[in-house]
């Protein structure tokens, strides 16, 4: 079942702790990048190899946003949940827990899938008089986190 979106700013979301980094700036260009993965099967006399469908590929979301300065926020605040989100946690040495599954935010486009942060690469901007950034700029690229096959019938509205 979707669920009706009413943002009218995107962010990511934390759907564990409910931490969010909103986009002071949407962005301008989402890539949405899938992939389907085939055997080559070599059939002596044949011109081309047969292709038999061995899994589906990675989806990836890949886009890049601004951080500025807000009332609430600061610049160095998102930068740090951001990369945050890119390492696990530990208890006592121990793996305690992955990195966090994210929830894109975006009106009705992805209101339901779940994804992991594969990188965040920042670029800081621009600096105050006490050299805190204010401006940054985080190029993004997200994986679907996937727990069960999906089917070419969900795409389709069928």
């Amino acid at each position: 079942m979707r669920r009706n979106r009413t943002e009218q700013q995107g962010g990511l979301v934390d759907v564990d702790t409910g931490e969010r980094v909103m986009f002071d700036f949407n962005p301008d260009t989402i890539q949405d990048d899938k992939g389907t993965e085939f055997a080559e099967i070599s059939i002596p006399g044949m011109s081309h190899p047969r292709l038999q469908f061995t899994s589906g590929g990675s989806r990836t979301l890949s886009f890049t946003v601004y951080l500025h300065y807000g009332e609430t926020v600061s610049v160095p605040d998102m930068i740090r949940r951001l990369q945050s989100w890119l390492y696990p946690e530990y208890e006592a040495g121990q793996l305690d827990k992955a990195p966090a599954k994210l929830l894109l935010v975006f009106g009705d486009t992805w209101p339901d899938e779940l994804w992991l942060l594969r990188s965040c690469n920042i670029s800081r901007k621009r600096f105050d008089k006490n050299l805190e950034c204010i401006l940054a700029e985080a190029a993004i690229e997200l994986v679907e986190y996937i727990d069960e096959s999906r089917s070419a019938e969900e795409f389709r509205g069928v």
